[in-house]
């Protein structure tokens, strides 16, 4: 059973040094740039997750698609999921002239609060591509007992809630 991150906070302010950035629940108008932004980035690079579009559109009326708004503009965005115990965080990604700068730091914390503060007692996450994977490691997930069947399939990760649920 998936359900919305429901917190009482819709946004949260992060401070950069180079200056403000805001993450906030996606609007129909973030998700528009969002698409545009993916499909040039799939045009051009051949890679990010246009490849998840449908995922990403379902999300936003669900109100699990987080954006990271520099300036008013989208430069990353997060879907997560609410399950009965636990949450997965599905898809992070920042802009390739945004990236080393936090914001999927910024993103990745957000999501981790929002969940917790939830009452979920783990987050699943799926390290795709591959080298996605020290990211999230460092950020404190750690493999799943779950092995991998191939070389081939992308590695999943868990963060447990040692707080436990409040």
């Amino acid at each position: 059973m998936r359900q919305s991150c429901k917190t009482p906070e819709a946004s949260d302010v992060v401070y950069f040094t180079l200056g403000i950035m805001e993450i906030v629940r996606a609007t129909s108008k973030h998700l528009a740039e969002l698409l545009a932004w993916l499909e040039e980035e799939e045009r051009e690079t051949g890679e990010g997750f246009n490849c998840n579009r449908e995922v990403i559109e379902n999300s936003q009326p669900e109100g699990n698609l987080y954006c990271a708004l520099q300036e008013q503009a989208v430069v990353g965005f997060a879907v997560h999921h609410r399950m009965t115990e636990g949450a997965s965080i599905s898809l992070l990604e920042v802009r390739l002239d945004q990236r080393g700068l936090g914001i999927g730091k910024a993103l990745a914390t957000h999501a981790i609060g929002c969940l917790f503060r939830s009452g979920a007692n783990f987050i699943k996450v799926e390290c795709a591509p591959h080298a996605s994977e020290p990211f999230w490691k460092h950020l404190g997930f750690q493999p799943t007992e779950q092995l991998r069947r191939s070389i081939w399939e992308n590695p999943r990760l868990v963060l447990h809630n040692n707080q436990g649920s409040s």
